[in-house]
């Protein structure tokens, strides 16, 4: 419930909703397997990134070519939100974003596949980390370089395949296209964390990015905070930069905000474990356990 709360105050500053709410629904999957063996929680998260709702869907208009996916009406959602983004009233942009544009983000979450992927991630996320995968072992090491060779291997035949199924009937696109789409990226990330893991065993890498460990601690303070200084630099209420600004000079902003965000975390973790909304969702996870007690004396 917590998370859900903060997803709302992102999503105000952030139009047509935003990615927490998806994982604060989908999310409750980690509770359900929680005491599952570890074989369990690898098949299941194996079976939610085969897209089974997308593949579903394709084998249905495969029997019945008159089989459509549902229509959630997250367009004219979308649409709508914008329109009173443009108005530059801040009271709409809040209610709207917080109201319309977190129902259009999950409804279009559904028709996207992201409900089974982000499920599947949450499941891998959790295998690994009793896996102990990110520990600095030999073992660890062979299995990220037998990673990244083989997510490597299939980035460019999934990515063809992926084209392939893009060029085809708009059913195609939808089911067969998503589920294509999801495994690229899957292979592409399991490229750029392997690549990271391996590298990190180099002193001189692990020394050149030790900072990123303090943004990482305080990464929901930063993901929100992001979008409430983003929403006051681009948007119509705000300094409206979005018709000024360019892919070259947005990124520079992107930068500095982020340089930001890096020296403000350094600065706060000199003085507290944890982010601010962090150790508010800690407290409130442990409101009534032992844990919480403990940490509040």
């Amino acid at each position: 419930m917590l998370l859900a709360g903060f997803a709302t105050l992102n999503a105000a500053f952030f139009p047509a909703g935003d990615v927490l709410l998806l994982f604060a629904v989908v999310g409750i999957v980690l509770f359900v397997v929680r005491n599952w063996s570890d074989r369990g929680v690898l098949v299941a998260a194996v079976f939610f990134l085969l897209q089974p709702v997308e593949w579903g869907h394709y084998v249905a208009w495969l029997i019945d070519s008159a089989h459509r996916l549902p229509d959630l009406g997250v367009d004219a959602m979308y649409a709508a939100v914008a329109e009173v983004t443009k108005t530059g009233d801040f009271a709409s942009f809040i209610a709207t974003n917080i109201g319309l544009g977190q129902k259009a983000s999950l409804l279009w979450a559904v028709n996207a596949g992201r409900f089974s992927q982000t499920a599947g991630l949450f499941l891998l996320g959790f295998y690994f980390g009793r896996k102990q995968m990110f520990a600095a072992t030999d073992t660890n090491l062979r299995r990220w370089v037998g990673l990244l060779v083989v997510s490597a291997l299939a980035f460019a035949p999934l990515y063809s395949l992926r084209d392939l199924a893009m060029g085809g009937e708009p059913m195609v696109r939808q089911t067969v296209g998503t589920a294509f789409d999801m495994w690229q990226k899957l292979a592409f990330a399991f490229v750029l964390v392997a690549s990271f893991a391996i590298l990190f065993r180099n002193r001189g890498f692990a020394r050149a990015v030790g900072g990123l460990r303090y943004y990482g601690r305080m990464s929901l303070t930063n993901y929100i905070s992001q979008s409430v200084v983003g929403a006051a630099l681009y948007f119509p209420f705000g300094l409206y930069l979005a018709p000024h600004c360019g892919y070259a000079l947005s990124l520079l902003v992107g930068i500095v905000v982020f340089a930001a965000q890096v020296w403000v975390c350094k600065w706060w973790l000199s003085a507290h474990r944890q982010g601010p909304l962090e150790g508010l969702w800690h407290k409130w996870t442990w409101l009534c356990g032992d844990d919480g007690r403990s940490q509040a004396r």
